[in-house]
């Protein structure tokens, strides 16, 4: 399970596409909308993908993740059953359990305003990127301190070929860990 995060403009389809390339994962389906309208019952969502256990498919974001950050920020609100502490705590844990690698794909904010401009598909974030993207810096921080093998940061604009190579690293080990267990 390999979960790429981050602001948009911050480059995650196209480390999409190459992770996709490198391990043949599929790329899960959307879950919310261009217009961040949730296209299913989030926390069913959720409960469901925590179920499935550990399994090998791409995510571009990860609601229990970026819920958190697009909700309050373009919504005013979080969608129903994110906001009881005790569905969070158990599902982040069972997330966590799963063990997926989670990627921040965060370059400098220049780059990800730069990225916007223009963006017909991105028309209602522009105006809240700063807050996004702090709120992605510090959720990045925190799985950086409390998975520090598990976590990425990612800017392949600045280490060409580095990404594709750690997260092969890391699935390669992870089937490793499979076959001797």
């Amino acid at each position: 399970m390999i979960i790429v995060e981050g602001p948009d403009g911050g480059g995650k389809s196209t480390l999409i596409k190459s992770i996709q390339e490198l391990t043949g994962f599929k790329v899960a389906g959307r879950v919310v909308s261009k217009e961040t309208k949730a296209l299913f019952d989030l926390k069913v969502w959720v409960e469901d993908n925590l179920d499935l256990g550990p399994h090998d498919a791409i995510y571009d974001r990860y609601r229990l993740i970026s819920e958190f950050i697009y909700g309050p920020i373009l919504r005013i609100a979080q969608q129903p059953g994110f906001t009881d502490p005790d569905w969070v705590l158990h599902s982040m844990s069972k997330l966590y359990q799963n063990d997926p690698l989670i990627i921040y794909c965060l370059p400098p904010l220049e780059v990800v305003q730069w990225n916007l401009q223009g963006d017909e598909d991105n028309t209602k974030v522009v105006d809240h990127i700063e807050q996004i993207y702090t709120a992605y810096l510090q959720r990045a921080s925190l799985d950086l301190i409390m998975r520090p093998t598990r976590t990425l940061h990612d800017y392949t604009d600045t280490y060409p070929g580095e990404t594709e190579g750690f997260v092969l690293g890391l699935l390669a080990n992870r089937k490793a860990e499979r076959i001797t267990k």
